[in-house]
């Protein structure tokens, strides 16, 4: 493939007169390109699936290609995980503008076209068929001796990596999830793998069954982590609908009784739109001893649609950075289009010079979205102060009714 294109590249990436040698080498071009389709053909055929499986299935098969081709072990286990330069640079520079108080929608717009750019390269995406089914071999079949045993050890590490960590989950998608079945439907692996780590995995691609009781112990704060972002992730895919399922309620029953209420405190900043774990933090804080089974969790799951949209919106406001609230100011806050004190705000941001932050003029950021106050009837909207209310009544009274019909009032 590489061969084929470089010299396509060679062909036709040239200026200047074209000499007679090089329109007899342009006649190659059709062949060429023929080359590459066929490759390409065959590498978007998922031809390495196959063979990843082939080897999963046939254990004795799997072990000559190992004692023949000893490299086949380094290969696959020892290895770093190759993601492509462009990922990588991609998850630095996000890392880096999260990171950056003063980063700007500019920061952000080049990270998206970074992203972008990273997720043209498919090498990664491809070939976590084979890699993903070849580590699960290693683990789903029998260790006879302690060098099976430690090859076990760096399969498990090694696929808890490649299927919880964001950037690596991202690259490698739906044909890891693909490659991972054997240990969803075989119980002894599913729960060495959860306790390794691998809960969140589970919960992410899991088809909603129940898992086995001892997959939940041995969590660390960071697999906990792990999976309530997961969570967080369904239910911006399905709604709140979610939160009030028996199997949520379960997974709530099962994180708080063995691990108490702190995880619900840490993963009260994960989101600057689903506040279920703040919402739940707060109320376990006020009544730790009531939620004893999964059956008690329901009713308090179901109060959780009725919190108001101004609620969300100060939580979000609040945990915000200070360039995530500068870039906000049109969508947090007070809801009157003429709010002079946005206007100053807005005048201040267009003033805004990196390497200079002004804590008088950040406070003053904060505290316009962090204690705007609701709409004390619908609780759908807040203002910075009664006189933005009282200008915005006309617009906002027959929107007000109809938001108060909904009876969304649950406080936090």
């Amino acid at each position: 493939m590489t061969e084929s294109v470089t010299r396509i590249h060679s062909i036709v990436m040239k200026h200047g007169t074209v000499s007679r040698a090089e329109w007899t080498e342009a006649t190659l071009l059709p062949a060429l390109f023929r080359r590459v389709r066929h490759l390409l053909r065959v590498y978007y055929d998922v031809v390495l699936h196959e063979v990843g499986l082939f080897l999963q299935l046939n254990p004795g098969r799997f072990r000559a290609c190992l004692s023949s081709a000893p490299e086949m072990e380094t290969f696959v286990l020892d290895d770093p995980i190759d993601l492509g330069q462009w990922r990588l640079a991609a998850a630095a520079i996000e890392e880096a503008v999260k990171a950056d108080p003063e980063a700007d929608d500019g920061d952000r717009e080049r990270m998206g076209d970074l992203e972008d750019k990273s997720g043209k390269d498919c090498a990664a995406y491809q070939l976590a068929f084979f890699l993903g089914d070849v580590l699960v071999a290693f683990l789903i079949n029998p260790a006879n001796d302690e060098k099976d045993k430690e090859r076990q050890r760096k399969a498990m590490k090694k696929l808890v990596m490649m299927s919880t960590i964001p950037v690596y989950r991202r690259a490698f998608g739906d044909p890891l999830t693909d490659a991972m079945r054997p240990i969803y439907w075989t119980p002894k692996v599913l729960v060495k793998f959860s306790h390794a780590g691998g809960l969140p995995a589970l919960i992410g691609d899991w088809p909603w069954r129940k898992l086995p009781e001892q997959a939940w112990a041995r969590q660390t704060a960071e697999s906990l982590l792990g999976i309530m972002r997961e969570l967080i992730r369904k239910i911006e895919m399905d709604g709140d609908e979610f939160t009030e399922t028996p199997m949520f309620a379960g997974i709530m029953h099962q994180i708080y009784s063995r691990y108490g209420i702190d995880p619900f405190e840490r993963a009260s900043r994960l989101s600057e739109h689903e506040i279920i774990f703040y919402f739940l933090h707060r109320r376990l804080s006020k009544k730790p001893e009531k939620f004893q089974n999964a059956g008690e969790w329901l009713p308090l799951l179901k109060k959780y649609r009725n919190v108001p949209n101004a609620t969300r919106k100060r939580h979000g406001w609040m945990i915000h950075t200070v360039s995530g609230r500068w870039d906000l100011l049109t969508f947090y806050g007070c809801k009157f289009a003429g709010c002079p004190e946005r206007s100053d705000l807005l005048e201040l941001k267009a003033l805004r010079v990196r390497g200079q932050r002004d804590p008088v003029v950040e406070d003053r950021l904060f505290q316009w979205g962090g204690a705007s106050k609701a709409c004390t009837r619908c609780k759908a909207v807040s203002y910075c102060g009664l006189a933005c209310q009282k200008a915005d009544w006309k617009r906002h009274k027959s929107e007000c009714a109809k938001e108060a019909a909904g009876n969304k009032n649950e406080e936090i």
